[in-house]
């Protein structure tokens, strides 16, 4: 038998379950029946006058043109979801974290938040803490555009700019997360960086966008398991293979990560609204991780299900 991470779990020699203890700063989150994370959403109000858009964004590209909390809520709740990840949407908001934030003070039983920061101006480590202590659990990142809509001059040194590097510290010793929205083209550039900064949270999106018939992309993200504290979202499971439920060619994705991670550092999330697009819907989002993927024992569909995303972000 093949000595995999997965069959050391299964053996009893891996922890499943991550404690559910919050980051600094939390209050306790709200405990159900069912418990289950989406760990990535993002939601906007059609409140333009309180929460205006970008200067490149128009009411054109709110597609659809309203995606509040409430109807977030509506559509997760029935499928024993009572917390979710709200992420900045930058196409519509840039760096103004406003409406995630009101909605996480607002339901902090049900919303932790992941913001963005401009990382190139004074200040960065006040303006962090700052986010935090308003409920922000993580900032995300990108290499090729900043929230600001203004392109990366340096993509394939973009962890190197001085601006990245006080990120990374900084997040450290706030306990909020980094978290990585890129391709496998950049996922070679978070080794050095987790190297550098061990105690920093990563939290990697929607797989890094690997590709499984590209074996290297694979590689490029698993080998990043050799770093305690990355994570991978398990997520959008409409971007891949052939974009339609039950969504059974993302089934080797999952195991490969499982292998790689194990349970404990996986995240289930939707990408709502965008995975209601092209016919696709909430329920089989959730249910490959629910009923699907018959291997599972019911401690790893809760790791991936809950109990990490709740160690990170609640």
């Amino acid at each position: 038998m093949q000595l995999t991470r997965r069959n050391l779990i299964k053996a009893g020699a891996v922890s499943l379950v991550a404690p559910t203890v919050g980051c600094a700063g939390t209050r306790p989150a709200k405990q159900t029946a069912d418990g289950i994370i989406d760990a990535h959403a993002h939601v906007w109000s059609d409140n333009l006058a309180k929460y205006p858009l970008g200067p490149w964004a128009t009411p054109a590209a709110m597609k659809p043109a309203t995606f509040t909390d409430d109807e977030l809520l509506k559509i997760v709740k029935p499928h024993g979801v009572d917390r979710v990840v709200l992420i900045q949407h930058a196409p519509l908001h840039g760096y103004d974290n406003s409406y995630i934030l009101d909605c996480a003070n607002a339901r902090p039983d049900a919303f932790s938040v992941v913001a963005m920061i401009n990382e190139r101006t004074p200040n960065l480590k006040e303006r962090l803490r700052a986010l935090r202590d308003q409920g922000a659990r993580g900032i995300r990142i990108g290499p090729t555009k900043h929230a600001d809509r203004t392109l990366n001059v340096d993509p394939p040194n973009w962890l190197q700019a001085p601006g990245q590097q006080l990120l990374w510290q900084h997040a450290a010793a706030l306990n909020i997360a980094v978290c990585p929205l890129l391709g496998p083209d950049y996922l070679p550039t978070l080794d050095p960086m987790c190297e550098q900064f061990p105690d920093t949270t990563v939290v990697i999106d929607h797989f890094g966008h690997i590709d499984m018939a590209k074996p290297e992309t694979v590689a490029s993200l698993t080998g990043l398991a050799r770093h305690r504290n990355v994570y991978v979202k398990v997520s959008a499971f409409y971007k891949f293979g052939d974009q339609k439920a039950p969504y059974e060619d993302v089934e080797p994705m999952v195991m490969k990560m499982i292998d790689a991670f194990g349970p404990d550092r996986l995240m289930w999330a939707s990408d709502l609204p965008y995975q209601l697009n092209n016919g696709n819907n909430y329920e089989d989002a959730i249910g490959l991780l629910k009923h699907g993927l018959s291997t599972l024992s019911a401690t790893e569909r809760q790791a991936i299900l809950r109990d990490t995303a709740s160690k990170l972000f609640f």
